[in-house]
C-alpha cells in the first residue's frame, strides 16, 4: 500500500512511525514549504525511494501513484472537500482524523458532496479519531451490546492541554477573562469541542434513536493560580480550563450525554485526567479508563493508530463516504499485507 501523508504535525509524524512499523510504503508528504524544509527523508525509517515532498497535493499524487491519503490537518470543510476531490481524480482512498466521523446532519452539504465524489470515482473516504471516533462513540456503542435495554449513555473525558501550543490555547479560551469567554460562547465563536456532536449523532444513528431535542453547555473554569504548559501559560484570574457538554434527547426519555473537560497544568483530584463511559439500562454499569491514553501524548498515538490500523479494513469496503460502523473490527493487527 502506497501512502501519502497530508499534514506533518504531531499526528502526521506519529503516522509515519506507525506506517513504517506496519510495513506500508510512504511515497509522499504534503505540507507548507517551511515544514517540508525541516524534514530529513533519510531519517524517516522507510526503505527504497524517499517520499515526494510537495506543497501541492495534486502534483504529489501524480508523481507518487499513491493508493491512500492520511489527512491529519485541522477541520476545514473546504480543505477536506478539496483533498477528497484531488484524491478522486487520482483514484486514491482517504482516511482523515480531522472531524468527519458523522456529519450527515451537522453538515449535510459536505456529507453529500463527499459521498457523491467518492462513489463516482470508486474511492472510499473514512473519518476516524478518538474523540470523536472511538472513546466517545464506538466504545459506548460496543458496550450496549451486553444490554437488554438502554435508556442513557454518559461519556466524560477530563484531559490535559499541557502539550498544546498558543493557537490551541486561544481556540479553547485559555487565558481569556471569564467575561470574554462567556461573550464568545454566547456569540457562537467559542466552538470548544464542537466535534462532540458527531459522536452524539453517530450513537443516535447507530442505535436507531430519533433525535427529539438537543442542548449544550459551555463553561469556563477560572484559575486561582498561574498555569504553565509546555508551550503556553495563563495568569491567575483568567480561564485555565473549560467544560463542553452536548446532549441529545430521544423518545421514551432516552438520553445521550457527552462531556469533555480540559485543563492546563492540572492539579488535584478534580482536575486529574480521567475518562468514563456509563450505560444506564438493563444492566446499568460504568467503565473507567486509565493510563497513558488519557494524556495528550497518548492521544496523539491513539489518533494515529486509528488511522493506520484502519487502512487494511477500509480497502475491503464499498466505495463512498464510509463510517467506522461499515468496517470490520479494526485491531492492531501485526504487519497487514501491503
Amino acid at each position: 500500500m502506497r501512502v501519502v501523508q497530508v499534514g506533518f504535525g504531531s499526528v502526521g509524524r506519529e503516522n509515519l512511525r506507525q506506517l513504517a512499523k506496519r510495513g506500508y510504503q510512504l511515497v509522499g508528504i504534503v505540507d507548507r514549504q517551511e515544514v517540508l524544509d525541516g524534514i530529513d527523508t533519510a531519517g524517516l525509517g522507510f526503505k527504497g525511494e524517499p517520499p515526494v515532498l510537495e506543497t501541492d497535493l495534486a502534483k504529489c499524487l501524480d508523481s507518487s501513484k499513491a493508493n491512500i491519503i492520511l489527512l491529519s490537518t485541522s477541520y476545514e470543510p473546504a480543505h477536506i472537500l478539496d483533498v477528497v476531490t484531488k484524491a478522486a481524480a487520482a483514484k486514491c482512498d482517504v482516511i482523515t482524523a480531522n472531524g468527519i466521523v458523522d456529519v450527515v446532519e451537522i453538515d449535510p452539504q459536505l456529507s453529500q458532496a463527499i459521498q457523491r465524489i467518492a462513489v463516482e470515482a470508486g474511492i472510499r473516504v473514512l473519518g476516524v479519531g478518538i474523540v470523536p471516533g472511538f472513546f466517545s462513540d464506538l466504545l459506548p456503542l460496543f458496550l450496549t451490546g451486553v444490554c437488554a435495554d438502554v435508556s442513557a449513555i454518559k461519556f466524560l473525558d477530563r484531559t490535559d492541554f499541557d502539550k498544546y501550543g498558543p493557537d490551541v490555547m486561544r481556540r479553547f479560551g485559555f487565558g481569556l477573562s471569564p467575561e470574554e469567554f462567556d461573550a464568545q460562547a454566547k456569540a457562537g465563536t467559542m466552538l470548544l469541542f464542537e466535534r462532540l456532536w458527531q459522536s452524539a449523532h453517530f450513537i443516535a444513528h447507530q442505535l436507531g434513536w430519533p433525535i427529539v431535542k438537543t442542548e449544550q453547555a459551555k463553561q469556563a473554569f477560572v484559575s486561582d493560580r498561574e498555569r504553565r504548559g509546555d508551550y503556553a501559560q495563563v495568569k491567575a484570574g483568567t480561564v485555565g480550563g473549560f467544560s463542553h457538554q452536548v446532549v441529545i434527547h430521544s423518545t421514551q426519555s432516552r438520553r445521550i450525554d457527552l462531556e469533555v473537560i480540559g485543563y492546563l497544568d492540572a492539579s488535584g483530584d478534580d482536575e486529574t485526567p480521567a475518562m468514563s463511559v456509563e450505560i444506564v439500562g438493563n444492566p446499568t454499569f460504568r467503565v473507567d479508563l486509565s493510563g497513558e491514553v488519557l494524556l495528550s501524548s497518548g492521544g496523539v498515538t491513539s489518533t494515529s493508530a486509528r488511522m493506520v490500523n484502519s487502512i487494511a479494513a477500509l480497502a475491503g469496503a464499498a466505495p463512498g463516504f464510509r463510517a467506522t460502523a461499515d468496517l470490520p473490527v479494526v485491531t492492531c493487527r501485526d504487519r497487514p499485507s501491503a
